[in-house]
């Protein structure tokens, strides 16, 4: 994580020096990343980097981190805005408002696929399990909101109701990204139109089997 040497600097070098290490972490993973190539970039000495991280790991936390909590205020910012809606006029919103997070961010979501492939490392595998662990419960409480308001099937098993959720909302962002997962469906790299398209069916599909009959 950062020292106080790094949150003593000011705005704009902090935003550029994430800037420089997201773009490398995304591009390397954190086996591939190099320090010298971010102080490269930046121009600055790479004992600085130590100074305000400690080692590469710490500037790893630092990037990933951060990133997590975009995602998190995007998050936070889609469920309040939306908590007046139904449950599946959320969960479309959701769909379409992550793909547009996607694009004005990809470097965020190429850092998370990196290490997700890589998969090697136990600091890693504690951070992505901590993402996770964010999007269940994220999800959870939707559910249960809908249970309380009738929209949702109050047999419904919320663990089981939360993992199926999360592995679809998961899916369709890979699609979108990843073009060896979205290009037959036609997904990958989707229009706005398109993106829509497929997000009304998906949440149709859901209302079928958890709404109240």
């Amino acid at each position: 994580m950062a020292y106080s040497t790094f949150n003593n600097l000011d705005k704009r070098k902090k935003n550029k020096i994430f800037r420089a290490a997201l773009r490398e972490f995304s591009e390397k993973g954190y086996a591939g990343a190099s320090i010298n190539r971010i102080v490269a970039e930046l121009g600055i000495a790479k004992g600085s980097i130590f100074q305000y991280f400690g080692d590469k790991e710490g500037l790893f936390n630092f990037v990933f981190v951060k990133s997590i909590d975009t995602v998190k205020d995007h998050l936070k910012s889609v469920r309040d805005n939306t908590r007046d809606e139904d449950f599946y006029s959320r969960i479309e919103t959701l769909l379409t408002s992550g793909i547009s997070f996607l694009r004005k961010n990809p470097r965020i979501y190429a850092l998370y696929t990196k290490i997700l492939y890589e998969g090697n490392l136990k600091f890693c595998s504690a951070l992505l399990k901590a993402v996770r662990q964010e999007s269940f419960e994220f999800l959870s409480e939707m559910i249960r909101l809908g249970i309380e308001r009738g929209e949702v099937r109050s047999d419904m098993d919320i663990s089981c109701a939360t993992f199926y959720l999360d592995s679809l909302l998961d899916r369709f962002l890979q699609a979108f990204m990843l073009e060896h997962f979205g290009a037959r469906p036609g997904i990958y790299k989707a229009n706005d139109t398109q993106v829509s398209r497929w997000a009304r069916e998906l949440v149709g599909l859901l209302k079928k089997g958890m709404a109240p009959q």
